[in-house]
């Protein structure tokens, strides 16, 4: 079999999110149509723009990871310890029988680990340099997520920390796709984590005009007339990838396959005011390259899980886009946005929509959309609002958008055997 015919399949799956711990729990809050968005509560957010958000809770890191790892690490690197021990425990893995060097990470972050330096940076100007952690200099980067998980696991393979504002996450389980696909690797734990929800990074992120302000946890309407912004969650969400001959010689379960992957750029920020007219194409092109390395038909789409950043503009331009890709069949095609019940929680978003997915595609339901009660009928979609529809195709469409015009686009599929 040749390097570029390897097919790859999800294998394992774990989840830190704000309507679920653990798989079972994300599940369960998806078909429910339950949020985990709340009033913030691990700081004082009265004088915040931003009061609500998608807060992990009852999150104990001393049941993932031991004390003493824990205070040299950040809040992000907590939730991806926690989400990789779920997805090795669930893909069955007997790590000691497989070649560290095939085993990889890829794991998207954006925000970094931004409590950790905060706090070291108070104790710097308060008490002085000598009070810093000596971890200062590795705990608050992005790439702290892979280093962390490949020593605890004791990985040699092929590893990146994708950096790519909200599209990370499917950054990540695309290049880790294509890593396997071309023999660099026969498994690797992939997909996002981040803890941004922070006050500083609150006061940045409403600056910037995409996120809802205020105390609302039900604002976060994509698609709706009353679009104001996304709300922003917190987790982690790890895939397991693994070749499939690999898969199937151990006797794996396999979740679903991954069968294309496209990523393009317009160079322009989802709050540009010329974002409607121009982002469109490029998001189009992503989502239909995809598509053509999927071989897969519209008829054959199950649902498009869409990005949903909930503005104007940017609802626009991914409704514009979609019209492109399908045409006359797109009011034919559901189209949902889950994130809407744990909040945007940008690199690790993708990860957990594809999570969502693969669940989807397993139980045969689609996680509904929630909060968009007067859905605007010029954007032609046939949203799934807050109760999940039975799933009618097996293969699933994943799209995403960041600021500085990078698109990515996903598409997998059930596991045929």
């Amino acid at each position: 079999m040749g390097l570029m015919t390897r097919r790859v399949v999800v294998t394992g799956m774990g989840i830190i999110a704000s309507n679920g711990i653990g798989q079972q729990a994300f599940w369960s809050a998806l078909q429910a149509g339950r949020s985990g968005i709340t009033l913030l509560q691990r700081f004082d957010t009265s004088r915040m723009p931003i009061r609500v958000g998608g807060e992990v809770r009852d999150f104990e890191v001393e049941h993932h990871i031991n004390r003493k790892l824990a205070m040299r690490t950040d809040r992000m690197t907590h939730f991806t310890l926690a989400a990789a021990n779920e997805a090795l425990q669930d893909a069955s893995l007997q790590l000691e029988k497989e070649n560290p060097q095939r085993i990889g990470a890829v794991i998207a972050n954006g925000a970094g680990g931004i409590e950790f330096v905060a706090k070291q940076l108070e104790a710097h100007y308060t008490k002085g340099p000598r009070s810093m952690s000596a971890f200062s200099a590795i705990a608050w980067l992005q790439v702290a997520n892979v280093g962390q998980v490949s020593i605890h696991h004791g990985f040699q393979g092929f590893s990146k920390t994708p950096v790519n504002d909200t599209v990370g996450g499917l950054n990540a389980l695309g290049t880790a796709y294509r890593a396997i696909r071309r023999g660099s690797a026969d498994i690797i734990l992939a997909g996002g984590s981040e803890a941004h929800l922070h006050p500083l990074m609150l006061v940045v992120m409403q600056r910037q005009e995409n996120c809802v302000p205020g105390d609302d946890p039900t604002a976060y309407r994509p698609f709706d007339r009353r679009a104001n912004g996304l709300i922003l969650g917190e987790g982690a969400g790890i895939c397991v990838l693994e070749d499939y001959e690999h898969a199937r010689e151990r006797g794996a379960q396999i979740y679903g396959e991954i069968i294309g992957y496209s990523q393009s750029n317009d160079a322009y920020p989802l709050t540009h005011p010329l974002a409607a007219q121009t982002s469109s194409p490029y998001y189009a092109q992503a989502l239909q390259a995809a598509l053509q390395e999927a071989e897969v038909s519209l008829e054959q789409l199950g649902y498009i899980s869409l990005d949903g950043h909930a503005t104007p503009p940017a609802d626009t331009a991914e409704a514009q886009a979609l019209q492109q890709v399908a045409e006359e069949r797109l009011a034919q095609i559901p189209v949902s946005v889950p994130r809407t019940m744990f909040g945007h929680t940008f690199a690790a978003a993708g990860a957990l929509d594809t999570i969502a997915a693969l669940l989807a595609l397993k139980h045969e339901y689609i996680p509904p959309t929630i909060n968009s009660k007067d859905l605007d009928p010029r954007y032609g979609l046939d949203l799934v609002r807050d109760e999940p529809r039975p799933l009618r195709q097996g293969t699933v469409l994943l799209g995403a958008r960041g600021r500085g015009g990078v698109n990515a686009a996903l598409v997998i599929k059930k596991q045929e055997n």
